[in-house]
């Protein structure tokens, strides 16, 4: 899938509006990565993947389903680079083209995306799942201000996945300030490709930190949870989606200067999604570790598990953004109507998973004021395929509620709110003075 999608007999759809330009194979990744994660997170829950955090060695319940779904987390980095993508690539359009930066809106939208759907959320599980565990004013603030990452005692029923919420927040405050303090140097070079290159001075930056904060994390024993929980262990897949939204935007000022790596992506889609495949395939035989657990239990592992995470993020987002002909394997997988459907929802799906596998799982009176249990304290209590059907039903349906009924019409909101102040600031703008003709 090309850039732009094409229409037979005219220019491309995204040149007749480009505004709403839409990688639209990229929705279908979203959809891809939302329902890998899902499959996964019910594997732990249902004991196809075996655990050492309930003190001892519990196997998984099956060996097959343990290989495969023990390598899906893999595709959590794949967010993150899409998040380094699309934040960065409205700088580097503005500095290798030399051209202002539209500002309006940029906050409204990010906010309006991330919070509102995830705070639903929080007030349901809250209320069905935590009440019993709500000692002070802090306990129900600290979800509220995305602290709760950094406080692991105070972790909430239902809230196990959005560790990525803080995260992503914290990425869309970073890279405007990364941006900002390379303006100047960025901007000094002579031509597009000079710029864009000037632009990536905080991507070694980003790697040299992600490595630091693996081998510290790992070193001290603060185990794979603050390797990844905190932002500092995704900076990596974060620089690589910002090198590629500064090579997109180098393409397109000045193609010829663009790197030969992104127009071989764009004619070998095929190649890098086989990359991506067997870089996953690599990640479900676990080496420096074990076969079918939850975790990576060696400094080893989780080196090797960070290349690949790198590797796996960057060949699938090449594949489906690099300019060129269009591949109808990606076509085929990542833009048919159901999986962009997942994709449209798919923060949804990722934000509700764990919460519908409590209400599945918690005995009646465990809502409200009860006091229900961990989801791993009660684990393997179903078969897999059991509870991902009720997972994937119920996920599905709540997202689809959630999109339609809040997140779409607050972004409307938003964009009609955009739009308003665009027009009263340029109505406050002098005007330019007419020249008077002589008669």
């Amino acid at each position: 899938m090309s850039v732009t999608t094409t229409r037979k007999g005219g220019p491309p759809a995204a040149a007749e509006k480009p505004a709403k330009q839409r990688y639209l194979a990229v929705d279908g990744l979203r959809g891809v990565c939302a329902l890998a994660l899902l499959f996964t997170h019910v594997a732990m829950i249902a004991g196809v993947l075996g655990t050492k955090e309930l003190g001892g060695t519990i196997a998984s319940t099956s060996a097959v389903g343990g290989f495969f779904t023990g390598g899906l987390q893999i595709f959590a980095g794949v967010f993150f680079v899409l998040t380094g993508m699309f934040v960065y690539q409205g700088f580097a359009k503005s500095i290798i083209n030399g051209t202002p930066r539209k500002r309006e809106g940029t906050v409204i939208r990010r906010v309006l995306r991330l919070l509102p759907a995830y705070y639903v959320m929080y007030f349901v599980v809250l209320v069905a799942l935590n009440l019993q565990q709500i000692d002070n004013l802090w306990d129900v603030l600290r979800p509220m201000l995305l602290l709760h990452i950094y406080d692991w005692d105070g972790w909430s029923n239902g809230m196990e996945i959005t560790w990525t919420v803080p995260d992503m927040a914290q990425f869309y405050l970073l890279l405007p300030l990364l941006a900002w303090a390379t303006f100047k140097f960025a901007s000094r070079g002579q031509t597009a490709r000079a710029r864009a290159y000037r632009m990536m001075l905080p991507v070694p930056v980003l790697f040299a930190a992600g490595i630091a904060w693996l081998l510290y994390s790992q070193m001290n024993g603060l185990g794979t949870r603050a390797l990844f929980w905190y932002p500092m262990g995704l900076m990596p897949e974060v620089a690589i989606g910002m090198v590629i939204a500064i090579w997109l935007e180098l393409q397109k000022a000045s193609p010829k200067e663009a790197p030969k790596l992104l127009a071989f992506a764009g004619r070998h889609r095929v190649l890098f999604l086989g990359i991506a495949l067997t870089c996953l395939l690599i990640n479900c035989a676990r080496p420096g570790s074990e076969i079918g657990m939850d975790d990576y239990y060696s400094l080893t592992a989780l080196g090797i598990f960070y290349g690949l995470l790198a590797i796996l993020s960057a060949t699938l987002l090449l594949a489906m953004v690099a300019p060129g002909p269009e591949s109808r394997l990606i076509r085929a997988v990542f833009t048919n109507r159901v999986i962009l459907f997942i994709g449209k929802i798919s923060y949804g799906v990722y934000l509700w998973q764990f919460a519908v596998m409590h209400f599945y799982l918690q005995k009646p009176n465990a809502y409200f004021n009860g006091e229900p249990m961990p989801l791993m304290l009660i684990r393997a209590g179903t078969g897999f395929w059991e509870l991902q059907l009720v997972t994937l039903v119920g996920t599905i349906i709540l997202s689809t509620i959630s999109y339609y009924l809040l997140e779409r019409p607050l972004m409307n909101w938003g964009e009609r709110l955009i739009k308003r102040r665009a027009a009263r600031k340029a109505a406050t703008l002098p005007r330019p003075r007419e020249e008077s003709v002589p008669v």
